[in-house]
């Protein structure tokens, strides 16, 4: 039982020292880096599975498909969830 309040001490001793520290450090990074995951679909899900969709097979948001062939205007979703969290560090959400 002693061993066990001693680890509990400890953690609790290591959460009260980092905490404060991780919490003063502030992050500024000038990009967000996304690995590829569903919200990096641009609209080129025919061309990976090798076959052929009529046009338009994706959604344009703002402007025209541009003229490289692919039915979206470059925004994924992760831009518009960039877009969201800096209006919102910004503006205090």
């Amino acid at each position: 039982m002693a061993a066990k309040n001693s680890i509990i001490l400890q953690v609790f001793a290591f959460l009260v020292i980092v905490l404060p520290v991780a919490n003063s450090i502030k992050f500024s990074y000038p990009a967000v880096f996304n690995f590829g995951d569903s919200n990096s679909d641009t609209g080129e899900l025919g061309a990976g599975l090798g076959f052929n969709l009529p046009l338009p097979y994706g959604q344009t948001y703002f402007n025209p498909p541009s003229s490289s062939g692919r039915s979206c205007d470059g925004r994924l979703i992760v831009d518009f969830l960039s877009k969201f969290l800096t209006t919102c560090t910004t503006s205090g959400c």
